[in-house]
C-alpha cells in the first residue's frame, strides 16, 4: 500500500476525505519520502560506527521537513489537535442546528461541514 493510499483510507475512516484533498495527500507523501532519504543520508555521516552528528547541515533539512510534514498533516486533519478542531466545530454546528430546528431532516456529515465552511 502506498503512502497516498494509506492517507486516503485514514481520511475515509475519519469521514473527512474528499478527492479535492488528493494534491495535498501527494505532497505529504512526497515530503515523507524526502524525509526518509534525508535521514538515511544523515545516518551515513556517522564516523566509525558512532551516532550521526546533529551539527551536520543535512540535519537542518531533516528538521525543516519534519515541520513541513506536520503542517500538511494538520491541514488534512491527521493530527489529534486538527481532528479535534474539525470535529469540535462540526459537532458544535450540528448541536446548534438541532437546538434551532429541533431535529434536522438529514444529519450532515463532517465532510459536509468542511465543504460548507471552506467552500470546497
Amino acid at each position: 500500500m502506498t503512502r497516498e493510499q494509506m492517507y486516503t483510507e485514514q481520511l475515509q475512516a475519519l469521514e473527512i476525505y474528499d478527492p479535492a484533498f488528493d494534491p495535498e495527500i501527494k505532497t505529504l507523501a512526497r515530503l515523507e519520502r524526502e524525509l526518509t532519504r534525508a535521514q538515511k543520508e544523515w545516518s551515513k555521516t556517522a564516523e566509525n560506527g558512532g551516532a550521526p552528528s546533529f551539527t551536520e547541515p543535512i540535519y537542518l533539512t531533516i528538521q525543516k521537513l519534519r515541520a513541513e510534514i506536520l503542517q500538511h498533516r494538520e491541514a488534512l486533519g491527521l493530527t489529534p489537535k486538527a481532528l479535534k478542531k474539525i470535529k469540535g466545530s462540526y459537532y458544535e454546528t450540528v448541536r446548534a442546528g438541532e437546538l434551532a430546528e429541533d431535529k434536522p431532516q438529514e444529519e450532515p456529515t463532517v465532510l459536509d461541514f468542511i465543504r460548507d465552511k471552506y467552500a470546497i
